[in-house]
């Protein structure tokens, strides 16, 4: 059965989540990437402010209520707002402080950037 992960959308989230971080980490580390200097352009159009990939997992958490279930639209709402939300919040809260030495969840780009 294809569409197996439908089935189990926390557990389906949460293993997106591990390879949507280990995707970031290795674009940090491996390729020295860095959000305010590779998304600076942003800036213009967001006033200023960083838009964290958590953001939209928790507005999609707001919709998981309304979503009908059992549904394959409901069950990748819940998959992509896991995986967005766990995935930043893993990186915030994990990995910058141990490996960075430093949460960096800036709410705003740098001035010089803007």
């Amino acid at each position: 059965m294809f569409f197996w992960f439908l089935h189990h959308p926390i557990l389906t989230g949460l293993l997106f989540a591990l390879g949507f971080e280990f995707v970031t980490v290795v674009l940090r580390f491996g390729f020295k990437m860095t959000s305010p200097t590779h998304t600076r352009r942003m800036a213009k159009f967001t006033n200023g402010y960083r838009i964290h990939h958590g953001y939209p997992g928790v507005v999609m958490f707001m919709a998981v209520p309304i979503m009908p279930w059992p549904t394959i639209a409901g069950s990748l709402v819940l998959i992509a707002a896991l995986m967005l939300f766990v995935s930043d919040f893993l990186h915030h809260a994990i990995v910058l402080p141990l490996c960075a030495g430093g949460h960096e969840f800036d709410l705003r780009y740098p001035s010089d950037f803007e």
